[in-house]
């Protein structure tokens, strides 16, 4: 064989990725068949099996049995390896590992790393990867003794099973992961704020994306070891995902305090400052953290539709969080405007976006509206179930937020592999699944006469 043929046989990036993702939900899959994975004893449905493996490994954290109860210790163990690798990347894991044990890494090894973890720019990967890895395991380990020494002397359990608790919820809860050791997720701790607001500060840290949290890092090593030096302006990445972040979990805490305040089943029992913390946590949560300190379903409508924005919006570029990403819905909003200023280039406050970052932001905007329409038309139309709870459900699997109103345990067996399959699609990102997908990538070199359609 020719060494173009083996080239053109050669994995691409993108394909590797979706395909470590895959085989991890497999084997994920075949270790939750296994009787000892469940509470029971028994085996349980392959379906359900299927789907809990790709809602871990896509960290989204939909469920259609209760994680508590359901399954065993050591399917609990199963689950909290499958958020890690899903968080980490499993193709980053493989690279991490790989460094630590021979001290450098292949040039495609470089490659799949860049792919998965969404970084362009990055030329010393071996030396992104250590951060990364600094990050994760400095994060999780101060919130896994946080938690740990919460849940022992605030809730009176023993040591290992604080520790136990204090660990998953910290992987989880950094991850994004969406999955509790507790019934109805976080629900019964909802008037305890130094358990709420650790978990929502690990959601939102997480979801900033390894990128922005690389160069906070870099800022305040600086400026703490030379703290006469003025610190560098932020990135135009970072400023645009610090800044869209805060406005809309901003904008989520007082809408949901607004439609909940007085909703007995949720916060119309709290006082004044219960709500208000539970109301930045759901606005969090919203962002594709999962966990929920109320009952989703017994939620208003109106919250349901703008909940429903805040997933399909999700966290920041290159983090474990899913949705289009801020960053997208940032782009969209300054191309709106400029068409509407009547300028001739999109620009950001004094930097200029290329037409190919606006080409993608509309472009993964309009796959994933396409899919989650689609995908909503199906079930209502096969199904019994109320639009607005499907659309809620399907839009969170597609953004693996991990939120539910209840509809999809209910569903039937092929809408929860569908939902899966939209799990796994919104974890790698439909952008990432095409590329991997397509047989090969052309490139034109010459452009064809312009002609302008008529537009509205």
């Amino acid at each position: 064989m020719s060494s173009t043929a083996a080239n053109e046989n050669r994995l691409r990036p993108a394909q590797a990725v979706v395909l470590a993702f895959g085989s991890v939900a497999i084997i994920g899959t075949i270790l939750l068949l296994i009787p000892a994975s469940t509470a029971s004893g028994s085996s349980t449905s392959f379906v359900t099996a299927f789907f809990t493996a790709v809602s871990a490994v896509s960290i989204t954290g939909l469920t259609v049995v209760e994680t508590a109860t359901h399954w065993s210790f050591f399917g609990h163990f199963v689950i909290m390896v499958l958020i890690q690798l899903g968080g980490l990347g499993i193709v980053t894991f493989a690279s991490l590992v790989g460094l630590l044990i021979t001290g450098r890494l292949s040039l495609r090894d470089r490659m799949n790393t860049i792919s998965e973890a969404r970084i362009s720019g990055i030329n010393n990967i071996p030396t992104l990867l250590k951060k990364i890895l600094f990050l994760y395991a400095g994060f999780e380990l101060l919130m896994a003794i946080y938690l740990t020494t919460v849940f022992y002397f605030g809730h009176g359990m023993d040591f290992l099973r604080a520790l136990w608790y204090g660990v998953f919820h910290s992987i989880s809860s950094f991850n994004n992961g969406g999955f509790s050791l507790f019934e109805g997720s976080l629900t019964a701790y909802n008037s305890d704020f130094f358990v709420i607001a650790p978990v929502m500060i690990a959601v939102i840290v997480g979801g900033l994306g390894f990128p922005v949290l690389i160069e906070i890092h870099e800022r305040w090593t600086a400026w703490f070891y030379n703290r006469s030096t003025r610190p560098r302006k932020f990135s135009l990445h970072s400023r645009i995902t610090l800044t869209t972040s805060a406005i809309l979990f901003s904008a989520g805490t007082l809408f949901i305090a607004l439609m909940e305040w007085n909703n007995d089943k949720t916060f119309g029992g709290m006082n004044i400052f219960e709500k208000i913390y539970n109301a930045m946590f759901a606005s969090a949560m919203t962002r594709s953290g999962g966990l929920n300190s109320v009952d989703i379903s017994q939620m208003d409508s109106a919250s349901w539709l703008g909940m429903d924005f805040l997933m399909f919006v999700g966290g920041g570029s290159g983090s474990v969080a899913g949705g289009i990403k801020v960053t997208t819905i940032a782009i969209l909003f300054y191309i709106i405007w400029t068409e509407i200023s009547g300028e001739t280039a999109v620009n950001v406050g004094n930097r200029r976006l290329p037409r190919s970052i606006q080409r993608q932001a509309l472009t993964l905007i309009s796959l994933s509206l396409l899919t989650i329409m689609l995908t909503t038309t199906v079930f209502v139309a096969a199904t019994d179930f109320e639009t607005d709870r499907v659309l809620f459900d399907v839009i969170s699997a597609t953004a693996t937020v991990g939120l539910s109103t209840g509809a999809v345990a209910e569903f039937p067996a092929w809408a929860q592999i569908w939902m899966s399959i939209l799990m796994f699609v919104g974890r790698l990102g439909p952008v990432v699944v095409a590329s991997a997908l397509a047989l090969r990538i052309t490139q034109r070199h010459y452009e064809l006469p312009k002609e302008r359609p008529l537009i509205g």
